[in-house]
């Protein structure tokens, strides 16, 4: 790693609500990683056990867990989750207290102001008040966010659209920095051995097939439900593997079936180090609703895979329309259709896009870059 050590401080604290492998999860592996490389002493502290405190335990990274920090919210809950936090913050003592997600960010803060943490830092992987629910419950998670931000010395935006979503916070503006996030060089499967082992049955029953695939937790917002609708009006030689599991699983899983495309269309599940498997696509497509930034489509860049996304948060950032990719409104099957139908039909255009993304990628999005902006942060 080329990144240098550039400040003292020796003692790092992050804190996550949830312990699962997502795009936050991901996040906090890598900085505790290069926090540990860089002569840090590392915690972890989550809201449960899960593949990222596994993942960081192999590592030699020390983690705890708090039962009660869960992400629905209970009163009793969260009080108990603050005593906990700083317990932990104060028996660590920590130079730098480090928050991911919504409300593990917001008791971070809150703690590590109160045990007096010199150096208090937040990471926005989007805000959970463009989530769809009612008005008053975004009035109120937006209020908490910027509680967040107040309390915090630093907010790290993943991407330009986080940071210009928070616009309208007042008093915090030059607290607001972009750190887009980044990945390492990636090692893939074989183009065979990834579709026998991701859907082998598909592969057998359809040996020539294009494929189209994503890899998505199963959420609504994710948009996993377009693309499955929009797939019907794909070319018949094409089929579609869904990597990712979640709670859309059923509601997915009843749309492939009464679909014109059920015997062309896999629910492939969880899969570890689910990016190796990239080359098995042809085309990949990342069709969310609300999306910060995403590292599949980062992972799929560093595959050279000619890429469709929604116009959405900070996906035009890494898809830049008609030139690394292709860019389609959020919700809607028509223009998702007609992109699909164009890669699917067009190669020479699949491989300009694929090596235009890759370019752009390897180039902008990496992890050293990540790490070498977000540990000046702390130095601030």
């Amino acid at each position: 790693m080329e990144v240098a050590p550039t400040n003292s401080k020796k003692r790092i604290l992050y804190v996550i609500t949830k312990a699962n492998w997502g795009g936050a999860q991901r996040y906090v592996y890598d900085m505790a990683l290069g926090a540990k490389a860089q002569g840090y002493s590392v915690l972890v502290v989550s809201g449960s056990e899960g593949e990222l405190t596994a993942r960081l335990r192999d590592a030699d990274i020390r983690t705890e867990s708090i039962q009660n920090m869960q992400r629905d919210i209970k009163l009793v809950g969260e009080w108990r989750s603050y005593l906990e936090l700083l317990a932990h913050i104060r028996t660590f003592n920590p130079d730098i207290v480090h928050g991911n997600s919504s409300k593990a960010g917001a008791l971070a803060a809150l703690a590590a102001r109160v045990a007096g943490v010199p150096t208090i830092v937040f990471t926005a992987h989007g805000w959970a008040f463009n989530e769809n629910r009612p008005a008053w419950q975004r009035g109120i998670i937006a209020l908490l966010h910027f509680f967040t931000v107040l309390l915090s010395h630093t907010t790290i935006c993943v991407s330009d659209a986080v940071h210009r979503q928070a616009a309208w916070m007042p008093l915090v503006q030059r607290k607001l920095q972009t750190v887009h996030i980044g990945i390492d060089t990636l090692t893939f499967k074989t183009r065979e051995e990834a579709r026998r082992l991701l859907a082998p049955d598909l592969h057998k029953q359809f040996p020539q097939a294009l494929w189209v695939g994503t890899i998505a937790e199963l959420h609504p917002t994710k948009g996993l439900d377009v693309l499955i609708k929009s797939f019907s009006a794909a070319p018949r030689e094409a089929v579609l593997v869904l990597i990712g599991d979640g709670q859309e699983w059923n509601h997915l899983q009843k749309l492939i079936q009464i679909g014109d495309a059920s015997d062309r269309i896999v629910l492939a599940g969880f899969v570890k180090d689910a990016a190796q498997y990239l080359p098995a696509f042809d085309v990949f497509v990342l069709p969310s609703r609300s999306e910060a930034l995403g590292y599949a489509l980062l992972e799929a860049g560093a595959a050279s895979l000619p890429s469709i996304g929604s116009r959405v948060g900070g996906i035009p950032e890494v898809l830049k329309d008609k030139e690394s990719g292709i860019l389609v409104p959020p919700g809607e099957t028509a223009p998702l259709e007609d992109a699909l139908t164009l890669l699917c039909e067009n190669e020479i255009l699949r491989e300009t896009l694929g090596k235009a993304l890759h370019e752009r990628v390897t180039r902008v999005f990496t992890k050293d870059k990540m790490l070498r902006e977000t540990f000046a942060l702390y130095s601030r």
